[in-house]
């Protein structure tokens, strides 16, 4: 059974170019226009993944996105020309699972859909490393008995990092398996995610818990009880 994408964008060129690929590629995409289009169809939607732009035509994406999260319990994605630090922190502080930059090569779409939705379906897998245990399934990280609600990229690092324990994870590897493409050396959009995880972290007061930068390695988790080496 096909897997649907609904895809709320006005640029019906790149509409029908994500279409065709995502259908040859096994989804069902319905495409939407606008945010009135999406009012008036909202009620009969089932969609397992949302892609949505920021530049509509009666609005924008930012403010669409509560309405969005009301009705559905799926992962949403950001399409958008908006590519200012300001803009993809603001859509992925509101809770959007990725944000990502047009123009986008339909390969590397593709490979954030699948790998999202590959997380979304895993079920109830727990990882644990010391005091900290993540719920994949429930997006859940718990750490000295105080709780943490991740977001699908989030849950994704998270995961990589205790893979990775002891030994730093780099930034080509990092950027391979969480940006879905070859570190360039100039790219900073990973680096990004993390900083934006590590604020989340000192935020909420997991106090003991840190993601720590190593010079020339890249990045590793901390955790004070379990052993470095």
């Amino acid at each position: 059974m096909k897997q649907n994408i609904l895809l709320i964008e006005d640029d019906k060129e790149l509409a029908d170019l994500i279409s065709r690929f995502l259908d040859q590629n096994g989804f069902e995409v319905l495409k939407l226009t606008s945010i009135r289009e999406f009012k008036a169809t909202c009620s009969i939607l089932r969609p397992d993944l949302i892609i949505c732009d920021i530049m509509l035509p009666d609005g924008d994406g930012f403010k669409l996105f509560p309405l969005l999260k009301k009705h559905f319990n799926c992962p949403i994605f950001f399409l958008t020309a908006l590519d200012s630090d300001h803009s993809q922190i603001k859509g992925l502080n509101i809770g959007a699972d990725d944000y990502l930059i047009k123009p986008i090569h339909p390969e590397l779409l593709l490979a954030r859909i699948n790998s999202t939705l590959r997380l979304k379906g895993m079920g109830n897998v727990t990882k644990v490393l010391g005091p900290l245990t993540l719920d994949t399934a429930q997006r859940q990280l718990h750490f000295n008995h105080l709780s943490l609600h991740l977001n699908d990229d989030e849950t994704h690092l998270f995961e990589l990092f205790i893979q990775a324990y002891p030994t730093p994870l780099s930034r080509e590897n990092l950027f391979r398996e969480v940006i879905g493409r070859e570190y360039d050396g100039l790219d900073r959009a990973a680096d990004l995610k993390v900083s934006r995880l590590r604020k989340k972290i000192r935020t909420h007061g997991l106090k003991g818990l840190d993601i720590i930068s190593v010079r020339g390695e890249g990045y590793l988790i901390q955790i004070p009880t379990v052993p470095n080496a």
